[in-house]
């Protein structure tokens, strides 16, 4: 199959009807999302905001926030369009891709500057219709934290300003997922969790421990594991826990690098130098697509996985102030990562509310033009605001009893 250079959107309401029932189901049953919140304020705000259009940009921590913002704005009775992986929709059965298309999806080729996507982003903005982005330009599975925002909207609405000789407002939306129940049964999920990975690890608990060890030790044994798989070594030399501790950032730093290197030569991908790890692991994706033999690259696809989140996984030892949902998430991120190395699946599924809140707006002028990265810094600081805030209503810190 041959990968197209763009995948292009068109509008049918009759299939945008279908693909919401489906992602709604999908929401529900594989993800356990059985509600998405959104205040009535905010959903003023936005009816006002976007009756000649915008653009919207949102967080991406997990696969599930393009169809919980889509159900949500199709609840709306919105009309939008959303920018989307080429990659991800390459590998997309063809009937779905199509769906999603005639849906309002369109591709973005994340490996350089794509022109045609910029041009179908600036053609619907001109036209005064809404378009949907995420600026972390990949997903890490940090529900409450954001990765560096990309610059990809900032140009999108400093060159349709200047084309439609008038303001483009952006809309950043903040998505956070919390767990249902009350305090102590968020606590039986994460003791759950613990005691699920330090099987998979052959790991004798001692409950006696304090949870924020046992999750030191578990963190430690995966990535253990992960440099025996992939044959990488590191000094693993220290005196005290302290340094054992400070060890494990460089040593996930240390193995991402040495894994990156064998799959590009696998691959036979010649990096460039200004090229950043994510970069990397990219094009590392989508060179594989291509692989003919099936084996090889499930194998391939596999490690590119592995790198894909250990990359934004940075490891802090749990504070008192770390929430519920923080925990679970990360937990929930180790455990995928071990079962790409020892083929145990995790059983435990959690029940999720999908919050989602409204920044504040920023209007994009073309003389706006010489201050892209002042503007980038104010979208990313009104998202990360708007997710404190979700976090601080929503969520629940480790011991207490709300």
């Amino acid at each position: 199959m041959k990968k197209k250079e763009f995948y292009k959107d068109s509008f049918s309401i009759f299939h945008v009807e279908i693909l919401n029932k489906i992602l709604a189901f999908l929401l529900k049953t594989k993800a356990k999302i059985k509600k998405i919140e959104f205040s009535k304020n905010d959903q003023k705000r936005l009816k006002e905001t976007l009756l000649h259009g915008g653009l919207i940009t949102c967080n991406h921590p997990t696969d599930f926030d393009p169809p919980s913002l889509y159900c949500l704005l199709r609840k709306e009775n919105f009309k939008f369009r959303i920018m989307t992986a080429r990659d991800v929709m390459f590998r997309t059965p063809y009937i779905f891709r199509k769906l999603i298309q005639m849906g309002g999806c369109f591709s973005v080729d994340r490996t350089k500057f794509d022109r045609k996507s910029l041009s179908r982003s600036i053609e619907i903005l001109s036209n005064k219709k809404t378009l949907i982005v995420f600026p972390e330009g990949r997903t890490h599975g940090l529900s409450g934290n954001i990765l560096p925002y990309q610059a990809g909207p900032i140009k999108i609405a400093l060159f349709s300003s200047k084309k439609t000789k008038s303001p483009i407002k952006i809309l950043p939306f903040a998505i956070y997922y919390s767990l249902i129940g009350t305090s102590s049964e968020k606590e039986k999920i994460i003791e759950n969790r613990l005691k699920e990975l330090e099987k998979m690890l052959d790991l004798k608990p001692d409950i006696r421990n304090l949870w924020q060890i046992r999750f030191m030790t578990i963190t430690e044994s995966i990535i253990e594991k992960l440099e025996k798989e992939q044959e990488a070594t590191y000094n693993k030399k220290w005196r005290t826990k302290e340094s054992r501790i400070k060890s494990i950032n460089p040593r996930i730093k240390n193995l991402c690098e040495f894994s990156i290197k064998k799959i590009e030569s696998e691959l036979r991908i010649k990096p460039n130098k200004i090229d950043s790890l994510a970069d990397r692991i990219q094009k590392a994706r989508e060179a594989n697509d291509f692989t003919k033999n099936i084996k090889r690259k499930a194998q391939i696809e596999k490690k590119v996985l592995m790198l894909h989140s250990l990359s934004s996984f940075h490891y802090t030892t749990p504070s008192p102030n770390t929430t519920y949902e923080k925990l679970e998430g990360i937990l929930t991120s180790l455990s995928k990562e071990l079962f790409r190395v020892v083929g145990k699946k995790f059983t435990i599924k959690t029940q999720k509310k999908c919050h989602l809140a409204l920044g504040e707006t920023i209007e994009i002028k073309s003389s706006d033009s010489n201050l892209p990265e002042a503007l980038l810094e104010k979208l990313e600081e009104n998202t990360k605001k708007a997710l404190k805030d979700l976090e601080k209503n929503n969520g629940t810190i480790i011991g207490s009893d709300h």
